[in-house]
């Protein structure tokens, strides 16, 4: 294969594992078992070029983090680059910026947050093992979490009353609410976690080949 003389053995590429959580827009199940959305579409357009047939996995964000952390030769998107995982991963590129809120019900009108200390009166829905979690769990916030195992449920667990408040970008928000029935209407954007606010990207797992990341990285550098 030609994919071969570019630096990286077929062995490498085809034996690539590629993983993501269910998170629409930017990535969600299609037909025909397509991953689709505008992160997945670059990704995949990235698998396309260098001629790799795996098939991206959707499954829990906690699991997806799980393997791509352990298992060389995994990647994983849409990830956000943070301090506490910057030696954790290859870094591949940029697929999309966001930025995330923290969010009430625009009837709770009891709620005032100003400070991120301001949360600890408040039960605060997060999925579980993804960026706002960790985030939260180095503040030495984890008594104000309540786990989720995934976003959709964060908005639904916020429109029951069982979470004070919400992180979400406005992006997926809007979406979310397209499914369930809300508008973005129906909430407050109390303040924007700008440590947070960050780029979505495709990472790699730390043991895959060099000369696989390398070229990774010109393809979808190329995309740009």
């Amino acid at each position: 294969m030609k994919i071969a003389s570019q630096g990286a053995s077929s062995f490498q590429l085809g034996n690539l594992r590629v993983v993501t959580e269910d998170l629409p827009p930017y990535q969600m199940s299609g037909k025909n078992g397509q991953i689709e959305g505008v992160a997945a579409e670059k990704v995949n357009r990235v698998l396309a070029d260098l001629e790799i047939t795996s098939n991206i996995e959707v499954m829990p964000w906690a699991r997806a983090y799980k393997t791509a952390l352990n298992e060389p030769g995994t990647l994983i998107f849409s990830i956000v680059r943070t301090p506490a995982r910057e030696h954790l991963f290859h870094w591949l590129g940029v697929l999309m910026s966001t930025k995330t809120y923290l969010i009430s019900l625009r009837e709770r009108t009891d709620i005032q947050v100003e400070t991120l200390s301001d949360l600890l009166d408040y039960k605060v829905g997060v999925k579980r093992d993804d960026v706002v979690y960790q985030f939260l769990s180095g503040k030495n916030m984890l008594d104000t979490i309540v786990v989720l195992p995934e976003t959709f449920v964060t908005v639904k667990m916020l429109l029951r009353g069982r979470a004070d408040i919400i992180a979400a970008s406005p992006i997926h928000l809007d979406y979310m609410c397209e499914q369930i029935g809300c508008k973005r209407d129906d909430f407050n954007f109390l303040f924007e976690l700008d440590e947070l606010s960050n780029d979505f990207y495709l990472a790699a797992n730390k043991l895959t080949p060099p000369d696989t990341i390398l070229l990774l990285k010109q393809k979808l550098a190329e995309l740009e």
